[in-house]
């Protein structure tokens, strides 16, 4: 296991983190299409694939991740995901076609958040939800420096631009927060 694995694998990171239950509390359903930004070794690519009948896309910019993904769902006999390697603000994905976008500590990492955001909100159907889970913008016993992070208001800023509204918010643990976004009626 790399150091990057280790880091994203740590039991305590995934015990706050909890990603089947956190997959449910946001409503994540058997008949959704799940797409995994920044899937990094997969700790919610694999328990959403478990979860669900349909696709779910495991979208990274690092190859080894995904050959780790892609691993680990050989082992566990899962045949549901698709991998996808990004290397632009474009993600190779039917528009319309995911019900939930999931991003975790993803959005803090992001240089050009607006024209991201709309590449998101390109690949939601109607029904849509976007699911953000970040570290607290505070001293917390894991995550990056806290100016490299992100607040719960710099995430609604970064989707002003699209029209999606907060649904949910709720904190995992003392280190993340998760913010649960559906489009606007209309």
């Amino acid at each position: 296991m790399d150091k990057k694995q280790m880091k994203l694998e740590n039991p305590k990171r995934l015990e706050e983190l909890n990603p089947q239950g956190t997959l449910k509390r946001i409503g994540f359903q058997r008949s959704h299409v799940l797409c995994d930004i920044g899937a990094g070794s997969g700790i919610f690519t694999l328990p959403a694939a478990k979860m669900t009948d349909e696709v779910v896309y495991a979208v990274e910019a690092n190859s080894e991740m995904l050959k780790i993904i892609e691993g680990k769902a050989k082992d566990e006999k899962i045949n549901n995901i698709k991998y996808v390697y990004v290397e632009d603000d474009h993600f190779d994905i039917k528009g319309k076609s995911v019900d939930f976008v999931l991003l975790v500590t993803v959005l803090h990492e992001i240089e050009g958040k607006s024209v991201f955001m709309k590449e998101i909100e390109r690949l939601l159907n109607d029904q849509g939800k976007i699911a953000v889970i970040e570290f607290h913008k505070r001293e917390t016993p894991m995550g990056p420096p806290i100016p490299h992070r992100i607040s719960k208001e710099d995430v609604l800023s970064a989707l002003a631009d699209i029209d999606f509204e907060v649904q949910d918010e709720f904190e995992l643990g003392e280190n993340f927060y998760c913010l649960t976004f559906a489009r606007k009626d209309k």
